[in-house]
């Protein structure tokens, strides 16, 4: 049964109040947030306490698939999870609705109006009582106060801005097949993981356009990738950076490394070297930060790249019973004394400990300080398969195997098909495993909706 939890008004919880009946809210429901939720709603802890997760959005989709759903290559509708279908089969209470400030005195959260379409408000700001709160609200783009990229260049870091980009992409596809428009360029900002995936994406959704409207010549297309390292994915192994260029410049992609953006108008891109790439659709991939939401939060503890920095148990330094993880946590790993990476297999390691931590104690045991080691890292190369490398330990030893193709990318979705057994359990994720194999069989491959 789900617990009761308290709708509160400004000034109506006491302190003793919040102790005795308060649940553990969320704030956020990506792949941190919604794998802690359920991972405490079914432990011992949710069942006493009760577990709130709070979220501006109606449902969860899994950020690496992001690009899948900017290209036209899957239904937004078809990647979602509802929360509110997972709340009621896992046991914890769903609140919709943006964070507005935290009243830590109080021990309260304050989520923002809910406006509906039209402008009106459909629930006024609402207060909710936390036992302990954890953050997770993952990140927001971060254009480097590039001269005009807010105003020129998509970003592609939530399931809107994918859409905006799959409505750009399909409209200049159209146009160019039926003669409406000669030619059509398209810039990525940012070499990394993202950027790279889309790219490779971009090439084969135009592949199978071509197969609905044969008018649409695939060489008026150009595809570039701009990166300001000196390599695509240089946070990755060198092989798996060559890889991953190797096969974008096989499907007609140009791969600009060590090349800067200076600035961003509507008619393309102004690189630092005095160079100037023209562009029709500009995706701006470039970088992340911490949600602009903590900037009005002078009691958080900040980090330069705007997020909340935590100790060793997630917790938010200097205050009590706060947490935050995944992409808007920064956690320095005390092995090379670094920010770790901001990656959905450490935002789910951080939901797992974070999990077991809170059970730990509130049964009195003690519990070791948060560690990760990454398992590698896979980037998709869209029909080409993926490319990346599998840390293997043993023992104090590890060895690192660099895969590509086919076998990759088996890699790559056994990563979504765990994210999904995390939330759904082996039950449901089966059931979504058939969903998306019928689904192939029967619908086009580009998804217009």
């Amino acid at each position: 049964m789900t617990p009761e939890i308290p709708a509160l008004q400004s000034g109506q919880v006491t302190q003793g109040q919040v102790n005795q009946k308060a649940p553990i809210v969320v704030v956020g429901g990506g792949a941190a947030g919604l794998e802690l939720v359920t991972r405490l709603a079914e432990g011992h802890i949710g069942k006493r306490e009760g577990v709130v997760l709070v979220d501006r959005a109606l449902g969860h989709i899994w950020k690496p698939r992001l690009h899948e759903i900017a290209t036209a290559m899957l239904s937004q509708a078809s990647a979602q999870s509802s929360f509110w279908g997972h709340a009621k089969k896992h046991g914890y209470r769903f609140e919709i609705g943006a964070l507005r400030s935290i009243d830590l005195p109080g021990k309260t959260v304050v989520l923002d109006d809910l406006v509906g379409a039209d402008g009106s408000v459909v629930l006024h700001s609402r207060r909710i009582a936390y036992s302990q709160l954890v953050l997770a609200l993952g990140s927001e783009e971060n254009d480097f106060g590039t001269a005009g990229a807010r105003e020129h260049c998509h970003f592609l870091n939530n399931p809107d801005q994918a859409a905006n980009i799959r409505d750009a992409l399909l409209a200049g596809a159209f146009r160019l097949a039926r003669g409406e428009q000669a030619r059509m360029s398209i810039v990525i900002i940012g070499g990394g993981a993202t950027g790279v995936e889309l790219a490779a994406e971009i090439r084969h959704t135009l592949d199978k356009l071509w197969e609905h409207e044969p008018g649409l010549d695939r060489s008026r297309v150009r595809l570039t990738v701009i990166e300001a390292a000196e390599r695509l994915l240089s946070a990755n192994p060198l092989e798996v950076s060559q890889y991953a260029a190797n096969s974008l410049r096989q499907r007609d992609v140009d791969v600009l490394v060590g090349q800067r953006v200076q600035s961003v108008d509507a008619a393309g891109v102004q690189l630092a070297s005095g160079s100037r790439v023209d562009a029709d659709l500009k995706v701006w991939t470039a970088g992340i930060r911490g949600p602009h939401l903590f900037d009005e939060m002078p009691y958080l503890p900040h980090t330069r790249s705007g997020r909340v920095q935590v100790d060793g148990v997630m917790r938010c330094d200097g205050l009590q019973d706060v947490y935050a993880i995944g992409d808007c946590a920064e956690w320095t790993d005390p092995t090379s004394n670094r920010p770790s990476p901001y990656t959905a297999q450490i935002a789910s390691a951080q939901a797992r400990y974070l999990a077991d931590a809170m059970q730990a104690w509130s049964a009195g045991r003690q519990v070791e300080p948060f560690r990760f080691q990454s398992a590698g890292a896979i980037v998709s190369l869209g029909d080409r398969g993926a490319a990346g490398n599998l840390t293997t330990r043993f023992g104090r030893r590890s060895r690192e195997t660099f895969i590509q193709g086919f076998s990759a990318k088996l890699v790559y979705e056994l990563l979504y098909r765990q994210h999904e057994l995390a939330i759904h359990g082996w039950r449901g994720t089966v059931a979504r495993i058939l969903t998306d194999w019928l689904s192939r069989a029967y619908e086009p491959a580009i998804k217009l909706h």
